[in-house]
């Protein structure tokens, strides 16, 4: 699994509002594909989004619920998590890197949040997410020696 994601596709690249207006022209009696080559947006993305809007699906375009899904502590927790790191840090002059992927599987068990089986088997949080998580809540290495 590679530490830092390089994109392949511009799928996303399409702001809303050019979606919008291609939704409206289709609407007016366009095809797609025409709607298509006139905006140079890719007919499947406009028909993505046609759908997702039949449903009531569409937020924003992007990701985001997939890796909603996949999140093992909401925002709340994780910032509890985070903080009691600070904290800890703070008193003993840093704190190992191990420490912390233990006290996050801890902390974990204690709130009684589903895990991956990875962090049951090695009674640990994994390297790629502690990763995430350093950078997602701005945790610098002197915290985590």
């Amino acid at each position: 699994m590679p530490r830092k994601y390089k994109r392949k596709t511009d799928r996303v690249s399409t702001p809303l509002e050019e979606l919008e207006r291609a939704v409206k022209e289709v609407q007016q009696g366009k095809t797609i594909r025409q709607v298509g080559k006139e905006m140079k947006i890719c007919r499947m993305t406009i028909k993505r989004y046609m759908d997702k809007k039949k449903i009531g699906e569409v937020t924003k375009p992007g990701y985001e619920k997939t890796a909603l899904a996949k999140r093992v502590f909401n925002e709340n927790l994780e910032k509890k998590l985070a903080d009691h790191i600070k904290t800890l840090a703070a008193m003993f002059h840093g704190i190992g890197v191990m420490k912390c992927r233990e006290l996050a599987f801890e902390f974990e068990q204690r709130n009684s949040i589903d895990m991956p089986a990875s962090w049951t088997r090695d009674e640990k949080a994994g390297s790629d997410w502690f990763n995430a998580f350093k950078a997602r809540n701005r945790l610098a290495c002197r915290y985590c020696l």
